[in-house]
């Protein structure tokens, strides 16, 4: 009995080991939102152990500016692919000063809120480059309270 029960603890820790592929990657990553518009970003994940990173993305647009900031925990799935889970937290800004479309009291603006996700990543083992599609619930605090889903997919250069 006690070997059985060594044996499954080593095995269980062979699992949680080595989840990280990578020490840092760059690249782009696409947002979509039920509460915003969708939006494109510079993303960079970087471990600072073996199997727990922060995912950082800002962006800009005509109209917007954004921080996402996520702690993410990295867990081995098939060969080359992980899965993670992850909190973390969102800012933003809007203007539309130069647009009559809205109402003079939606035309320029902050949001913040919490984020939470999972999501499933691809490193090539022959190219330094990574795959991540994840989703989650995100909840807006400001300037009203919304809840809502968040989904993103990256492309991202990944330096070993």
């Amino acid at each position: 009995m006690r070997t059985l029960l060594i044996s499954s603890l080593i095995s269980l820790a062979s699992l949680t080991v080595n989840a990280q592929q990578y020490n840092t990657a760059i690249g782009i990553k696409g947002d979509w939102s039920n509460l915003n518009v969708g939006l494109g970003q510079l993303s960079v994940k970087h471990f600072f152990n073996s199997s727990n990173a922060i995912d950082a993305s800002i962006g800009f647009g005509r109209r917007y500016g954004w921080l996402n900031l996520m702690y993410e925990h990295n867990q081995p799935f098939i060969g080359n692919t992980d899965w993670y889970f992850g909190v973390g937290a969102d800012f933003g800004i809007w203007n539309t000063n130069y647009d009559d479309r809205y109402e003079s009291s939606e035309r320029s603006g902050v949001w913040t809120g919490i984020n939470g996700n999972i999501g499933i990543e691809y490193t090539f083992a022959d190219m330094p480059i990574n795959l991540a599609f994840d989703m989650g619930p995100t909840f807006r605090i400001a300037p009203d309270v919304k809840l809502g889903i968040l989904a993103g997919f990256a492309l991202r250069y990944a330096f070993r």
